[in-house]
């Protein structure tokens, strides 16, 4: 499914398409959106090209991606599941980047913080999870054209999509 979305957010308006890459699914866009939104004041970029000058000649990719005044990565955000190899690699080679996982459930998240420890990049990655029960509402009100109106700021979303109204504070595991 392609997500047509039109967004009204913290007197901004923006468009974007999400459309699935060949593995993902309806709940990883859901959670692309959701960090998109929440991270609206810094302009993220949704799945950033291999070529683009900030990723030059690395194998992996975001997916979202904000960048400091010199075209630097300066937040690289994972949404869903990622694997400790690739946090590891970029928490390495982006060492002022604030890396930030989007979980679905405050278990997911803590299930990753405790694989983080057990690798030392505790300190290095920031996860943030929806609520027990939040994220299927979240996930229940998309459908391919979404329409949002409201206010976000950093873990918090107050918005109405497609008639639903969503308020929610997102968790950060520590």
């Amino acid at each position: 499914m392609i997500l047509r979305c039109d967004l009204h957010l913290n007197g901004g308006h923006r468009k974007l398409i999400l459309s699935p890459h060949a593995d993902e699914t309806v709940d990883h866009l859901a959670l692309k959106l959701s960090a998109f939104l929440l991270l609206w004041g810094e302009e993220p970029q949704v799945d950033p090209s291999a070529k683009h000058p900030a990723l030059l000649g690395q194998e992996f990719r975001p997916d979202l991606l904000a960048l400091n005044e010199r075209g630097e990565a300066r937040l690289w955000i994972e949404c869903g599941k990622v694997s400790l190899n690739k946090l590891s690699k970029v928490s390495r080679r982006f060492p002022y980047a604030q890396i930030i996982v989007v979980k679905e459930s405050p278990e997911d998240g803590r299930r990753l913080r405790r694989d983080l420890a057990q690798e030392s990049l505790r300190r290095t990655v920031d996860i943030w999870t929806w609520p027990a029960e939040a994220f299927r509402e979240w996930r229940n009100a998309l459908g391919e054209r979404i329409e949002v109106f409201g206010e976000s700021g950093v873990r918090s979303l107050n918005l109405v999509i497609n008639e639903t109204p969503i308020a929610v504070d997102l968790q950060v595991v520590e």
